[in-house]
């Protein structure tokens, strides 16, 4: 019996069951269908993430920063982690701990690895690393002709340039030698430039920026002791020079107390304490340094929806900066302060080539000692959350689908019985059992592959519907943001093949058992049956 043969039998075999194969077919399609929208559902949304997250020149930079070294607790003399009484072991534990940080938290720490201009010529080295940014920042007060009164801002130096889409008056600095500042708008209102007219009468304006020794310095500190707060904006220039000239006088007036001397002795002493010159945290915070420059340009302020939309907009020192000085001159006026040193900065901004390496070049940033922060781990986070909600509709689909298998496997077990005398002529002119194997086996195989294309077509017309569905949800997530992938539903040529593929398996390995019996029946004792 030839293949042409056995396939016709096949097909009649089916088509003199019409009911019964027709309700199977449906398991299979419904099955298949259900198996290919979760595929390119899963693959969308995939591809979803992928294209909505590396489209954005935000996700292809690295925050490089100075890592906060390790507390050192081979230093940590015995008798300071001594827990006196009669406790449980754990809370002895506990208590020791906090002892162990309270020594530490009085002790010099460890010397941080620099971020110094070897290392950022390292990490522009690197490959797929196309720029480096830094920046070096502090809080700072600016002072103009006129105003009743300093105000404070946050002062940056570094590459300006991504301030040029937030100029709303002027221009940035002409050159990185010229004595020019960018002021935001709100340091120009403190100043008491209130009107648009006033934007533009402010460029050409000198001011005079202070940085160094603004939250911690002294004068400060006493303000806060004698009035029991920290004075902000309403503290006048004068009232600021009067304190910086008491926290110089007072420890020399010591005499004119009514103290005991005693109380002079040990007062004195706690004034005169030096602080570790090796402790970078008690540096001397109270020193100041100031110059004057020409106002070239006012930004705008960033809006909630700018933060939220993230790219350089959004850059943390651009963002949180009200002062912006060009590098030269940044580093140049930062260089003055007795603790600053023009090797060091405490961060990075690294850009990668879009399409690039991207966690290569953070793994070997981190294996240099520095902390990375970027755009990896939510991207990572996205991945995975998509992958597992599209790896348990793939297996309901998969149980549909075997369901729809069992179906078949009833399907051909009741033609066996119903062909027995059948299957018994066949095998009387000649049928091997090898052929009636294989003619069971081709009527699943015909189910599969009918099934499977009916059940695909069926998937193709339900994505477009529900792909507007799906895109409009996504919309409503993405509160306004312009979204670049225009359908979530995927179905490349490997899908079609597969999803048929897979069908064709199912139905055939549960047609094998059936055929199998009808095989095994003995040719006299089929012609014998009915």
């Amino acid at each position: 019996m030839r293949y042409g043969e056995l396939a016709r039998f096949a097909l009649g075999g089916l088509w003199r069951q019409k009911v019964r194969t027709a309700l199977t077919l449906v398991g299979v399609t419904v099955g298949t269908c259900a198996l290919a929208f979760s595929l390119s559902l899963g693959f969308g949304l995939r591809a979803f993430i992928e294209n909505e997250f590396k489209s954005r020149d935000d996700f292809w930079r690295l925050i490089v920063h100075i890592e906060e070294p390790p507390p050192d607790l081979s230093g940590v003399p015995p008798d300071k982690t001594i827990v006196q009484g009669d406790m449980s072991e754990t809370r002895r534990q506990r208590i020791r701990e906090a002892l162990v940080d309270r020594y530490l938290s009085t002790r010099p720490r460890k010397q941080r690895m620099p971020l110094t201009p070897d290392k950022l010529a390292a990490i522009a080295a690197l490959p797929d690393v196309v720029e480096v940014r830094t920046f070096r920042n502090s809080e700072a007060r600016v002072m103009a002709a006129g105003a009743a009164k300093p105000v404070s801002g946050f002062a940056v130096t570094g590459q300006l340039a991504d301030l040029q889409t937030r100029l709303i008056a002027g221009h940035l600095p002409a050159s990185d030698g010229a004595k020019e500042v960018v002021l935001s708008e709100l340091v120009l209102y403190d100043l008491g430039w209130h009107s648009d007219a006033d934007l533009e009468r402010a460029i050409g304006m000198p001011v005079r920026v202070v940085i160094g020794g603004i939250r911690n310095a002294p004068p400060l500190a006493l303000a806060r002791i004698l009035t029991g707060r920290i004075p902000g904006e309403e503290m006048t220039a004068a009232q600021a020079e009067l304190l910086e000239k008491l926290t110089t006088v007072l420890p020399h007036k010591l005499d004119l107390f009514d103290l005991t001397l005693a109380e002079k002795v040990e007062l004195k002493r706690l004034l005169e304490v030096k602080p570790d010159p090796d402790d970078e945290r008690a540096r001397d915070s109270a020193a100041t340094v100031a110059d004057t420059y020409y106002v070239c340009g006012v930004t705008r302020l960033l809006t909630r929806e700018d933060r939220k939309k993230g790219g350089p907009l959004a850059s943390w020192e651009l963002s949180q900066g009200s002062v912006f000085l060009t590098q030269p001159q940044g580093s140049e006026l930062f260089n003055r302060l007795p603790w600053a040193r023009d090797v060091e900065v405490r961060s990075a901004d690294v850009r990668v080539r879009p399409g690039g390496d991207l966690p290569g070049a953070a793994t070997a940033v981190e294996e240099m000692g520095f902390g990375t922060y970027s755009s990896l781990k939510w991207f990572a986070n996205a991945k995975r959350e998509v992958t597992m909600i599209a790896g348990g509709l793939n297996l309901f689909a998969m149980i549909a689908l075997f369901v729809a298998g069992i179906g078949i496997t009833n399907t051909l077990v009741t033609s066996v019985v119903e062909r027995t005398k059948e299957i018994g002529i066949l095998r009387a002119v000649g049928a091997t059992r090898g052929q009636i194997l294989g003619l069971f086996l081709m009527e699943g195989t015909f189910i599969g592959l009918l099934g499977s294309g009916l059940g695909l077509a069926l998937a193709r017309a339900l994505a477009i519907p529900a792909d507007r569905w799906v895109w409009t949800l996504i919309e409503k997530q993405a509160g306004g943001e312009t979204l670049v992938t225009m359908t979530v539903f995927v179905f490349p040529w490997w899908l079609w093949v597969g999803a048929v593929a897979f069908a064709v398996v199912v139905t055939t390995a549960a047609a094998y058992y059936p055929a199998r019996r009808a095989a095994k029946i003995h040719p006299i004792e089929a012609l014998r049956y009915g």
